[in-house]
């Protein structure tokens, strides 16, 4: 995909470079180039570029999804070709249908192209040491999503989502991807659920889950909510993966007392309480970075820490402060990221992030999210908060977050990266 992110960047560049000769030619005024939308290229058939660049952009997210959910199951292992053959061509249509929306589909203005740009060009310079194709996916997927309904957009992920993974529960114990039911790990049985990792699973399960709050958000009913924690006991109990449980319930209660606090109609947030959600941002990357530094090492294993506070804490987060600490201390810190090895495995984003793409490119989603979480909340719009505070405790414990089928939460970031007014963020009415 290397070939693919050159492209994009070189088309973009040359886009902008085309976008800025009528100001040159006086035939525009600065004012109006900075603040007016219009299409890359050329302005004619703008309408129908944009129709069929919407549509393009949701085909891409089913194909995502699919890609995501079924060829990344159990059914890989017992039909390779699969991550030979299918994959490979489904990720190249998926990344031409995002890329036929970037630079067909999509208008701009010109502070908007200039911010997506710079945000675009680091991005691929990150891949480019990182090497990871799902940073790449998402961080496209991202700059694609401009001006498609975020309604539309999780309607795509549930009509591709669901179905696909019912075909692989249903393989699943059948007896066709995977064999056995149950995969023994620390001495106990749990279900795989076709995945051959409880987490995964509850990725999959977690990113449909977000897709439907995001699809009605509002409109969400006690009775709905009461289906969220029953699916989040469903986790914890059935294949026992503990994020994705944690972050069901706890999305419950931050849905929950949206709906109280708007049960009489919008509430707009302060500034003060909206820049108190979006100094969560700061405060958990801190915790994340800082907690390790406290590790005292005292036995062979990994989780083998002290002091004793921290061993439990490390213990209830499934070793992901004693993980961080190893990596602090077998890899170094490249300000454009690097590749990353299967061990130790940061599964805290924001330690994933640092390694995998450096401290400038964990600055700048860390801008985007305080961006997102304060312009919600001065809105009201606090089902958006409640789930993007919700990925904030889920990217704490998985790296799941840079998979857009485990987190469709990720365009709610879409207009704070093109520098929108908050009132366009989500591209619909309201």
């Amino acid at each position: 995909m290397f070939g693919f992110a050159n492209a994009l960047l070189l088309l973009l560049l040359a886009a902008a470079c085309l976008d800025f000769v009528p100001v040159l030619r006086r035939r525009l005024s600065p004012a109006a180039w900075w603040a007016e939308e219009r299409p890359l290229f050329s302005a004619r058939g703008a309408a129908v570029r944009q129709r069929y660049g919407t549509a393009a952009f949701l085909l891409g997210v089913m194909v995502y999804e699919f890609i995501v959910v079924f060829n990344n199951s159990m059914a890989r292992e017992n039909w390779p070709w699969l991550q030979t053959r299918v994959s490979p061509v489904l990720d190249w249509v998926m990344y031409l249908c995002f890329g036929c929306k970037i630079l067909l589909g999509t208008r701009y203005s010109g502070r908007s192209l200039l911010c997506a740009g710079a945000l675009y060009f680091v991005a691929r310079w990150v891949y480019f040491n990182g090497q990871n194709i799902w940073w790449l996916g998402l961080c496209v997927a991202l700059l694609a999503a401009k001006d498609v309904p975020l309604r539309r957009c999780m309607k795509a992920l549930l009509a591709c989502g669901l179905p696909t993974l019912a075909l692989v529960e249903l393989l699943h114990f059948a007896g066709v991807i995977a064999p056995d039911a149950a995969s023994e790990r620390d001495g106990s049985f749990r279900l795989m659920f076709g995945y051959g990792h409880p987490n995964t699973f509850g990725g999959v399960v977690f990113g449909l889950v977000l897709a439907w709050v995001l699809l009605r958000r509002a409109r969400l009913t006690w009775a709905e909510l009461a289906g969220v924690a029953a699916v989040g006991a469903f986790l914890m109990i059935g294949p026992k993966s503990r994020s994705a449980a944690l972050c069901s319930f706890l999305l419950v209660a931050l849905l929950a007392a949206a709906k109280l606090r708007t049960r009489r109609g919008p509430r707009p947030g302060s500034r003060a309480l909206a820049a108190g959600c979006a100094a969560l941002v700061p405060l958990l990357a801190a915790v994340s970075y800082s907690l390790p530094l406290f590790v005292v090492k005292i036995g062979p294993w990994a989780n083998d820490i002290g002091p004793a506070w921290l061993k439990k804490l490390d213990d209830l987060l499934t070793c992901r402060i004693s993980l961080a600490w190893a990596a602090y201390r077998v890899f170094p810190i490249k300000i454009a990221g690097q590749m990353l090895p299967d061990w130790p495995a940061l599964d805290n984003i924001f330690v994933y992030l640092l390694y995998l793409t450096g401290p400038v490119m964990v600055v700048l989603v860390c801008a985007l999210m305080m961006a997102a979480l304060y312009g919600y909340a001065r809105r009201g719009q606090w089902q958006a908060v409640a789930c993007l505070i919700t990925m904030l405790a889920y990217g704490y414990m998985e790296s799941q977050v840079t998979h857009l089928t485990s987190d469709p939460a990720v365009l709610l970031l879409c207009g704070a990266v093109y520098a929108l007014p908050a009132a366009r963020w989500m591209f619909e009415q309201d």
